[in-house]
């Protein structure tokens, strides 16, 4: 069986990122273990998530559609989180790209959320039907 080990995201600010991550992972079911030095380290019942500080000078935000990661998306258990992520990220410096609403031209009951953090990394929280 292969699965998803750690996911491993960088940042110009990791009070920022913090400030972000905390309580919208949160509201996944992850908490950070530790301080505040690179990485943070957040852990729950998926991946492990690591956010290191940027190496060099190019601290410019990432922009959605250039080369690299075109977003993550976490699936979770019900619309009541996937509310409450939105909210979480919306007033924790993150940006909201498309708030809560369907999609049924992914499938049918798909309800997702698009947000950014505050390096323009852009995370999806999803719930959908069991198949």
């Amino acid at each position: 069986m292969t699965s998803l080990h750690h996911l491993a995201l960088t940042a110009a600010d990791l009070a920022a990122s913090a400030a972000f991550y905390d309580p919208f992972l949160t509201e996944l079911g992850y908490q950070r273990s530790g301080g505040l030095e690179s990485p943070l380290v957040y852990l729950g019942d998926g991946p492990e998530i690591l956010v290191y500080l940027v190496e060099g000078d190019d601290t410019a935000p990432h922009k959605h559609g250039r080369r690299g990661l075109q977003h993550l998306a976490f699936q979770v258990d019900d619309r009541a989180i996937v509310d409450r992520a939105h909210s979480a990220a919306g007033s924790t410096g993150g940006t909201i790209v498309h708030a809560p609403s369907e999609y049924p031209h992914y499938t049918e009951g798909y309800y997702a959320t698009f947000v950014e953090d505050p390096d323009g990394s852009r995370i999806e929280v999803l719930t959908m039907p069991s198949s």
